[in-house]
């Protein structure tokens, strides 16, 4: 064979052994880049139980029951907040990487996911098999990611989101914050009594009449509307340890009750302030202490002249004492 055909040869196996090896790095990349589903086959709907352990922290616990989840820390069980409880559970769903980061159990402590370090999600169905189970670390180069490991693995992901924010939370951050979960439309009558004064009925007809100054008007919808609708669906900003006392609530400053279809009655109670912005509540059921927005309660108590003219201040010849020009 002449020298050009072993030239010609040669570099036909250089091309050959070159595409190889791209092909062959590419196919590589491509399984780097391929994601990894962290909670591979987690179906939200059969969650039951949620153990979350995060260090320096107690035990949270939290259990679904007829359709409703408590959260339990130490000896004390309340009411959990359902939004929190399914915004977690999206989170664990979505745990998908195409980032492994490291797989050496010496690195653990490094990102955060030991078991000493880690914020550690366990979710369970009724029968206590486990559906995920997961360990969350500190925050990726970018901030907006998490170092993940699974329970037992060892490999250690960057998965996309700031996945503590949903799970390392304080016992507030899962309790419900709803006070009374009412049907607005099944308030018949609504009464202010205290530092402020104000009556409202329902009648037959579904229109709501004011009882102002001992005199009984047609009030405007459109003032009524939104003083039930926030009632009803009135939220905690936080909970309180302070006794009645402290929060001034041995002698409420004022008293607001709603009376439904049905009979019952929802009270609530107001205390002294918290803050500038914020005011302690009490229910008439409850021994709990609650922290209530300012913003929320002025809506809750509007003077019989802002009711008359459909919630909105009374124009100056309009208010009571006003001359005439």
């Amino acid at each position: 064979m002449d020298t050009r055909k072993i030239i010609l040869l040669m570099m036909l196996l250089a091309v050959f052994a070159g595409i190889y090896f791209a092909s062959d790095q590419m196919a590589i990349r491509k399984a780097q880049r391929q994601e990894v589903n962290l909670a591979a086959d987690f179906d939200a709907g059969r969650a039951a139980a949620i153990t979350i352990k995060s260090p320096g922290r107690a035990d949270m616990v939290l259990k679904k029951k007829s359709g409703s989840w408590t959260i339990t820390s130490g000896e004390k069980s309340y009411a959990a907040d359902a939004a929190a409880i399914a915004g977690l559970l999206e989170q664990v769903g979505k745990m998908k990487s195409a980032t492994k980061v490291s797989k050496n159990p010496e690195n653990f402590d490094s990102f955060e996911v030991s078991e000493s370090k880690a914020v550690t999600v366990k979710i369970q169905d009724d029968a206590a098999d486990v559906l995920a189970w997961v360990l969350l670390g500190k925050n990726g180069p970018d901030i907006f990611s998490t170092y993940v490991r699974r329970h037992e693995g060892k490999s250690v992901y960057l998965v996309p989101g700031l996945l503590k924010n949903s799970a390392d939370r304080e016992l507030s951050g899962w309790r419900d914050k709803a006070l009374f979960k009412l049907d607005p439309d099944k308030i018949n009558l609504y009464s202010v009594s205290g530092d402020k004064s104000l009556q409202l009925r329902k009648t037959n007809t579904g229109t709501w009449q004011a009882i102002c100054d001992g005199r009984v008007s047609d009030s405007a919808m459109a003032a009524v509307g939104p003083i039930i609708r926030t009632f009803a669906a009135l939220t905690v900003a936080d909970f309180s340890e302070n006794s009645t006392a402290e929060a001034r609530l041995e002698k409420p400053l004022r008293t607001i009750t709603a009376v439904l279809a049905d009979g019952s009655k929802r009270t609530l109670f107001l205390g002294g302030d918290k803050n500038t912005f914020q005011q302690y509540a009490k229910t008439g059921d409850q021994e709990q202490i609650y922290v209530v927005e300012k913003a929320q309660l002025a809506s809750l108590s509007p003077s019989c002249e802002e009711i008359k003219t459909g919630g909105k201040p009374p124009e100056p010849d309009q208010a009571p004492g006003a001359g005439t020009k």
